[in-house]
């Protein structure tokens, strides 16, 4: 598995040097950064990574220079309810902290637990729970990666977090902060289901980020991740919530968080 996740690092390499900050988008989520575009790849060309089966996810990657920082932008990722293990799932932030990636920023669509948020509201994730019944981890060790039992103290980067809050703040823009709750999918919640992830302490819930945020600990990376409300699960009066309204909630949305993570990244690392 290393030398493959090596080889597709160092295509993105030869294409356009290292990166430093990679961004992840979710489930019908479009960031734009300003910068100098360098170039495009789609996930196909490149050797061993796989190509998304869901909705939204475009599955090709922008490179930009903005100021000192080269970012990538990965428009899609994998998920561990489609055809993949845990190993694909994990295999993007993978190759982007091998092609040299210090900060790894990762967004998903996300239904509300907390009973104070709304539709498109937007949350950066202070801490998760994994009910996935899964772990990127488990099995033989890719000692090159990282130790076998990383630390998960602190999974998601304080430093990052305060920042961001900050940029939200001077921009007017209202972020929410709180747990996420990781299940393998693709079935939406119960009202049951929904009762209990929030009595153990979920404000959101979706099908991602958990085993990315895992792998990227694993590395040495720590991450930030920001959830877009897409719906509120209220179990006492429960609504359905089909892919296209996320996809239109996510993209609706889109425009508040790319606002936040491009005045973020005018600040560098």
């Amino acid at each position: 598995m290393f030398n493959k996740l090596k080889e597709a690092a160092d295509f993105l390499i030869d294409r356009v040097g290292e990166i430093d900050v990679a961004i992840i988008t979710g489930t019908g989520i479009d960031v734009k950064i300003k910068g100098e575009l360098i170039g495009n790849a789609s996930y196909s060309s490149i050797p061993n990574m796989p190509t998304p089966s869901t909705k939204s996810h475009k599955g090709y990657f922008s490179f930009l220079k903005k100021g000192n920082l080269k970012i990538a932008i990965a428009y899609g990722r994998f998920h561990y309810y489609e055809k993949y293990t845990m190993q694909e799932v994990v295999f993007l932030p993978r190759v982007l902290g091998l092609a040299g990636a210090k900060l790894v920023i990762l967004t998903n669509a996300a239904g509300g637990l907390n009973p104070f948020f709304k539709k498109g509201d937007l949350m950066i994730v202070r801490d998760h729970i994994n009910m996935m019944g899964a772990n990127p981890l488990k099995g033989d060790n890719i000692d090159e990666l990282g130790e076998k039992f990383p630390d998960m103290s602190e999974p998601y980067s304080k430093k990052y977090i305060d920042r961001i809050k900050r940029v939200a703040l001077s921009l007017g823009i209202d972020l929410k902060e709180g747990v996420y709750v990781g299940v393998a999918g693709p079935s939406m919640e119960t009202p049951a289901e929904t009762r209990f992830f929030r009595l153990i302490g979920g404000d959101a819930i979706g099908m991602s980020t958990v085993p990315e945020v895992i792998a990227l600990n694993h590395m040495g990376i720590k991450p930030v991740a920001i959830s877009i409300i897409t719906n509120v699960n209220r179990p006492d009066c429960m609504e359905p919530a089909p892919i296209d309204a996320v996809i239109e909630a996510a993209s609706k949305a889109s425009d508040k968080l790319s606002l936040i993570l491009d005045k973020f990244l005018e600040e560098g690392l």
